[in-house]
C-alpha cells in the first residue's frame, strides 16, 4: 500500500478522527491508502508504506571537467562530436554514459525515445525543439534512487540520483504511460540522492494516467526529494525557472522531505480542470521540505468525483488544491496567481503520519503568502493548524475568500493573519472560521486587519469557540458592519471584535468612540454612535437613552450596559462580571467573558449570541 498525496477541500490531511471519502475513482482505493485532511481532500502519492530503506546514494563521479561538450543528434551520422551535423552520439543516454563530470551535452532537435539516468554533474542544453519521450513501460532500476518506491520502485523519464548539480535547459519531458496506468511511483523528473537540479524554459507533461478517467494516485510531474519514513528522507534540491508542467495525473510539482528545498520562479502548472476521477494538486511542499515560490501561475485543479466525495464542504468533502503546504518548512509564496482550482492556497502544520513526525515540542513555522491573485471555485485560501499569513493580495469570487479551520483532529491551534487584502465577490463570506464545534478543539487565533471586505455576500463569519479580531477593516460603508452591529456594510457574526472599523475605502480614518466627559458614566441620545468602556478595569455605566441605534462596548471591568426602551442597542460585554439590562427594548447581546457571572435582565426582545 502507498500513501496518497494531498488534494484537499481545505485540508487534505490524514485526519483519522474525521471520516472522509477517497479522492479518486473506485480503482484508486484498491491500490492506495488515501491521505485525507479534515476537509477530506485526496492527497498525491508519495511512495509505498512498505518502501525499503534508502541507500546513501553517495556520488561516484570523479573530478569536474568543465569545458567538455558532447553533441547528440538522433538523425545525423556519428562524426567528430562537434555539431548537430557531426554529433558524437545518437542518444542522450549514450552521451551521459560517456560524459565526464561537469560536461555540457548539446542535444539537437528531435524526439528521443528513452529514459535518462543522470548520476554525474552535467549540463543538458536543447538545440532546437527537443523532446525526451519515456516508454509506456519504463524501467524501474535506472539508478539506486528508484528503490525509494519500495515494492513499486520509481519509474521516471528523467532520473537524477546522486548527481551533484545538473542543469537542463529548453527540453520537453513527456511520459508515455498508458491512460489507465495504476502505479504509485511515477515521476516525469525525480531529483533524489542529494542531487540539485536547475531546470529552465522546459516543459514536463503526460506523467501518469489520464486524470479525466484514471483514479489511481501515481503521477507527479517534477518530484524534488522524497520522504521515505516518518523520520527519514531522500533529499533533493531544485531551481525551477520559467517551466511549464501540465497533463499530470496527481501533482504538478512536489517538494518533499526534510532537507529538500526548491526555488520556483515564473513557473506555470496547469491541472486537467474539472474531473470525475481524481483530486489533483498543482504545487505541493511537504514533510519538512522548504520552498520559495514566486510568479507562479497555477490553475485547473478541480475535483468532481462524487465517490470521494468531492465538493464545497471543507469539513466533510474532498477538494483539489492549487498550492499546498503540508508540514512544510519555511516557505514563501509571492506574486503568484492561483485560479480555477477548488482551493487556491492551503497550509497545515504539525500533522503526524507515516512519512513525517513533527518536532516535539512543536514550533510553528510562519508560512507567508503575499501579493497573490486568487480566484477559485470554493475557497481561495485555507489555513489549518500552524501559522499562516496572507498579505497584500487580491481575492475574488468563490464561496469563501479566506477560510480558517478548527476541528478535533488538530494537534496544534491555527494562528492566522490576514492583512491588507482586497476580498470581493464571494458567495458566502470574505473570511470564515469553520468549526466542528467539538469540545476540546484547539483555540483559533485570527487577525483580520486593514482589509477591504466590501462587495461580499458576508463579511466575517466565526463558527469557532474563540473570539477573533477584525479591526481597521473597510466593510463597504462608513457605518461599519451589519448584523451584529448597527452598520450597513457587509455582515459580521458574533464573537468577532470589529471595532474600530475604517470609515472609508482607503482605510485612512477609523470610527471613534462617542465623546464622554466621565469615562465611567456614559449615556447618549444620538444614533449610530459607539460608547466604549475605557481600557483597563474601570467599572463603566453605559446606556442608550435615546431612540436611535447604539453600540455599547464593555471592557475588563464589572460594567453596567443599558439598552434603550425605544431604540435598538447592540451590547458587547467585556470579561468582567457585568449587568446587562435590555430595558425591554430590542437589540443584540454578546457575552464575551464569564457569562455565568453576568446578569441579564429585561432582554426578551434581544438576540443573544450563544456562549
Amino acid at each position: 500500500m502507498k500513501r496518497a498525496w494531498l488534494a484537499v477541500p481545505a485540508v487534505t490531511l490524514l485526519c483519522l478522527s474525521i471520516p472522509t471519502g477517497v479522492t479518486s475513482a473506485a480503482a484508486e482505493t484498491a491500490a492506495t491508502t488515501t491521505h485525507v485532511s479534515p476537509f477530506g481532500a485526496s492527497t498525491a502519492e508519495h511512495g509505498h508504506a512498505t518502501r525499503r530503506a534508502v541507500a546513501s546514494h553517495r556520488p561516484t563521479w570523479g573530478p569536474l571537467t568543465p569545458g567538455i561538450t558532447e553533441w547528440v543528434s538522433q538523425s545525423a551520422t556519428i562524426g567528430s562530436n562537434t555539431s548537430c551535423t557531426s554529433p558524437g552520439y545518437n542518444t542522450i543516454s549514450a552521451a551521459l554514459l560517456a560524459a565526464p563530470s561537469g560536461a555540457t551535452i548539446d542535444v539537437c532537435a528531435g524526439t528521443y525515445d528513452e529514459q535518462l539516468a543522470i548520476v554525474q554533474p552535467v549540463t543538458l542544453k536543447a538545440k532546437g525543439a527537443v523532446t525526451v519521450q519515456g516508454p509506456s513501460s519504463p524501467a524501474d532500476n535506472l539508478t539506486g534512487c528508484d528503490a525509494d518506491g519500495g515494492s513499486q520502485p520509481n519509474q521516471d523519464v528523467v532520473d537524477i540520483c546522486g548527481a551533484g548539480t545538473v542543469e537542463i535547459t529548453g527540453f520537453t519531458i513527456a511520459g508515455g504511460w498508458s491512460s489507465s496506468a495504476c502505479y504509485d511511483s511515477i515521476y516525469g523528473i525525480a531529483v533524489l540522492g542529494s542531487s540539485s537540479l536547475t531546470l529552465t524554459n522546459s516543459t514536463v507533461e503526460s506523467v501518469g494516467g489520464d486524470p479525466q478517467t484514471d483514479g489511481c494516485q501515481g503521477g507527479v510531474g517534477i518530484q524534488v526529494g522524497l520522504a521515505t519514513s516518518a523520520t527519514t528522507a531522500d533529499a533533493g534540491t531544485a531551481t525551477l525557472t520559467n517551466d511549464v508542467v501540465n497533463t499530470y495525473a496527481k501533482n504538478g510539482i512536489t517538494i518533499d522531505g526534510t532537507g529538500s528545498s526548491a526555488v520556483l520562479t515564473d513557473d506555470t502548472v496547469t491541472g486537467t480542470g474539472p474531473t470525475p476521477a481524481i483530486a489533483q494538486n498543482g504545487i505541493q511542499v511537504s514533510d519538512g521540505a522548504a520552498a520559495s515560490i514566486t510568479g507562479a501561475l497555477v490553475s485547473g485543479d478541480e475535483c468532481n468525483d462524487t465517490s470521494a466525495p468531492c465538493g464545497p464542504d471543507a469539513l466533510t468533502e474532498t477538494q483539489s488544491i492549487g498550492i499546498l503546504l503540508f508540514d512544510a518548512g519555511v516557505t514563501t509564496v509571492s506574486s503568484s496567481t492561483v485560479s480555477s482550482s477548488d482551493l487556491g492556497v492551503y497550509n497545515v502544520e504539525d500533522y503526524a503520519w507515516s512519512y513525517y513526525t513533527p518536532p516535539s515540542p512543536f514550533t510553528a513555522t510562519n508560512e507567508t503568502f503575499s501579493d497573490l491573485t486568487l480566484n477559485n471555485r470554493y475557497e481561495n485560501a485555507g489555513f489549518d493548524a500552524g501559522r499562516s499569513t496572507l498579505t497584500g493580495s487580491s481575492v475574488t469570487g468563490g464561496d469563501i475568500g479566506v477560510m480558517v479551520l478548527q476541528y478535533s483532529g488538530q494537534a496544534s491551534p491555527p494562528v492566522a493573519k490576514v492583512k491588507g487584502n482586497t476580498i470581493s465577490g464571494t458567495s458566502t463570506a470574505a473570511v470564515e472560521v469553520e468549526s466542528d464545534q467539538t469540545s476540546g478543539d484547539e483555540p483559533v487565533t485570527l487577525k483580520v486587519k486593514k482589509d477591504n471586505l466590501a462587495s461580499n455576500a458576508g463579511g466575517v463569519i466565526n463558527q469557532s469557540t474563540s473570539v477573533i479580531k477584525a479591526i481597521n477593516d473597510w466593510w463597504g460603508d462608513a457605518t461599519g458592519p451589519s448584523s451584529w452591529s448597527f452598520g450597513s456594510g457587509t455582515s459580521v457574526s458574533s464573537d468577532v471584535t470589529f471595532f474600530p472599523w475604517a470609515t472609508d475605502s482607503s482605510e485612512s480614518t477609523l470610527e471613534a468612540c462617542a465623546p464622554a466627559g466621565d469615562p465611567s458614566n456614559q449615556t447618549t441620545t444620538s444614533t449610530d454612535v459607539v460608547l466604549c468602556a475605557p481600557s483597563g478595569t474601570v467599572n463603566t455605566y453605559a446606556a442608550n437613552d435615546g431612540s436611535g441605534n447604539v453600540l455599547l462596548l464593555g471592557n475588563k471591568g464589572n460594567d453596567q450596559l443599558i439598552g434603550s426602551s425605544s431604540g435598538e442597542t447592540w451590547i458587547i460585554a467585556g470579561s468582567g462580571n457585568n449587568v446587562i439590562n435590555g430595558n425591554n427594548g430590542t437589540g443584540y447581546i454578546q457575552e464575551r467573558g464569564n457569562s455565568a457571572n453576568d446578569t441579564l435582565v429585561n432582554t426578551s426582545g434581544y438576540t443573544i449570541a450563544p456562549n
